[in-house]
């Protein structure tokens, strides 16, 4: 059985990590510590780490996995700090940060085999300039939404939303090749990068992902930094079209929008398709204008106040935007018209759908890239969680309702953003929840959302892409354990030990096994007392 004893970090560590990546590299005070904490984006709970570490190279990664395991230090990867995998320790020792900034560059360009290959901690917004001033035919696939100082790898890894996601499937699809470092010091590459390894006489390119037999490489996907280190990147770029627009429509009905939509999508029309409701627009409410209290119950939204007034009426209940990118004037017109065309005939089956024509700077705005869309939600009392599912494009009206419905009940505003996947052949669906952070009544109200809908969209087969440690995980892997089983067992094959980020998709097995080996996970309450835990 695994060694689930995990130690703290100590001043002997301290200087081995020291004489790893050098003194100027290695801090554990804790001004600096604690201000690696994210509780919020992709989830409420973590603990500082007692130690950074900001490595420069391979090499001192390996070593640093190595003496972690060695010693039983839990060891998180971070790069842009707001993805749910490169995130936080949530475990008690928090053990080494691995602060992967340092590693940024950007090593290769192939126009032919189209692909870029990058290092761990290259931000979006510096590949994105990158390519426009050197490769301005090509676009790499960055985040959408995500600030510039997200990175490329914390996206892509975690099978993340980009900006050519609805042409091109989720940002795994695009992966042709990874190098990961696993804690006993291996360096393992993925796809036809794997034959690196049989010397650097042969010329070796990531042109295939799926590498010589079985496929290792869809194993550290959606893994949450919890098998190794993911150290270099190719992923595919996209011909970047300079002829686009945003085309958008709006509904009182999320059904009549989004299924309308579905027959937009099937004609693969639109880089990015996406949606949401009169509240997704809306990212600051005054307190003055909701209530005195941090959570009123039930949440109603205040229409009769100024600010409410004005957003509603401009805005329509349920919106579907439709990004589209055209090789010239008349490719791009092509869509365009087509758009109109099948949103006309469903108009005239007496669908509720009516054209929103946007603002030029509203157009502009939603194609500059990288953009901030997500930033504003933190004015919003202060926090905001996303918290991310994948289901049938169909599905999406019933997700938004019972979603929605349960928001209100808990006194949190109902907003909801949805997109296109795979040209509609499934849809991403991110309830943004907006809560007071200073109020434990808000934390709790979150929970309890959370763990309802997370009980019910199980039951219709829907998976959330990100599983927290807290809910996602425990709930949906205690109804699965064959599959538990063999994740298990893929975990101790790369970290037997359970070093890395311990916690993350109920490795070790949560809660129990970490309580009972000595690490704790700090656990919200409403799920721990259905449990029966503490």
């Amino acid at each position: 059985m695994a060694n689930f004893k995990y130690n703290h970090v100590t001043p002997a560590i301290v200087q081995e990590l020291e004489s790893i990546a050098g003194k100027e590299w290695v801090n554990a005070n804790p001004a600096v510590t604690q201000s690696y904490v994210t509780r919020a984006i992709m989830g409420l709970v973590a603990v500082p780490p007692e130690v950074v570490v900001r490595a420069t190279n391979v090499e001192q990664i390996r070593k640093i996995l190595m003496l972690a395991s060695e010693n039983h230090i839990p060891v998180t990867p971070a790069a842009g700090g707001a993805s749910g995998g490169y995130a936080c320790p949530t475990v008690t020792p928090g053990g080494i940060l691995l602060d992967l900034n340092n590693m940024n560059r950007i090593l290769e360009v192939n126009e032919d085999a189209r692909y870029v290959v990058i290092e761990s901690g290259v931000r979006s917004g510096v590949v994105w300039a990158y390519f426009r001033k050197n490769y301005p035919r090509w676009a790499p696939p960055i985040p959408d939404g995500a600030p510039p100082a997200a990175t490329l790898m914390g996206d892509a890894i975690e099978r993340g939303f980009s900006l050519v996601t609805s042409k091109h499937g989720p940002q795994g699809d695009l992966i042709l090749g990874m190098e990961i470092v696993v804690p006993n010091g291996d360096i393992i590459r993925t796809g036809s990068w794997a034959l690196k390894e049989a010397g650097d006489d042969i010329p070796v390119e990531p042109f295939y992902k799926y590498g010589v037999g079985p496929d290792l490489h869809s194993l550290f996907l959606g893994s949450q930094g919890a098998m190794g280190v993911v150290t270099k990147l190719a992923i595919q770029i996209i011909p970047h079209c300079e002829f686009k627009t945003v085309v958008a429509y709006g509904s009182k009905s999320c059904k009549d929008i989004s299924l309308a939509a579905l027959e937009v999508i099937k004609h693969e029309i639109g880089v990015m398709v996406q949606g949401g409701n009169l509240e997704l627009t809306s990212t600051y409410v005054p307190h003055k204008e909701v209530s005195k209290e941090a959570v009123p119950k039930p949440w109603k939204r205040p229409t009769d106040s100024p600010y409410w007034k004005g957003i509603a009426e401009k805005v329509p209940e349920w919106f579907c935007n439709f990004e589209v990118w055209g090789h010239d004037q008349a490719h791009l017109d092509w869509q365009v018209n087509k758009i109109h065309s099948i949103m006309k005939s469903y108009q005239e089956k007496k669908w509720d759908l009516q054209e929103w024509k946007l603002h030029p700077r509203q157009i502009e705005s939603r194609l500059k890239k990288p953009n901030k869309i997500a930033i504003p939600y933190g004015q919003y009392q202060a926090g905001f969680v996303f918290i991310t599912w994948y289901l049938p494009w169909t599905g999406i009206p019933k997700f938004c309702e019972f979603y929605n419905n349960c928001l209100m009940e808990h006194g949190l505003a109902p907003v909801m953003w949805f997109a296109s996947i795979d040209n509609g052949r499934m849809a991403i669906c991110m309830p943004t929840v907006v809560y007071d952070s200073t109020n434990p009544e808000s934390i709790k109200a979150v929970y309890d959302v959370d763990r309802i809908t997370t009980e019910e969209f199980i039951k219709h087969g829907w998976l959330n892409y990100r599983p927290s440690a807290e809910i996602h995980a425990p709930i949906t892997y205690s109804k699965l354990p064959t599959y538990m089983k063999y994740l298990r067992k893929v975990k101790e094959m790369f970290d037997p030990n359970y070093i890395m980020h311990p916690g993350r998709l109920g490795l070790p097995a949560f809660p129990n096994e970490l309580k009972e080996y000595g690490a704790e996970i700090p656990m919200p309450w409403t799920y721990a007392q259905k449990k029966g835990g503490n």
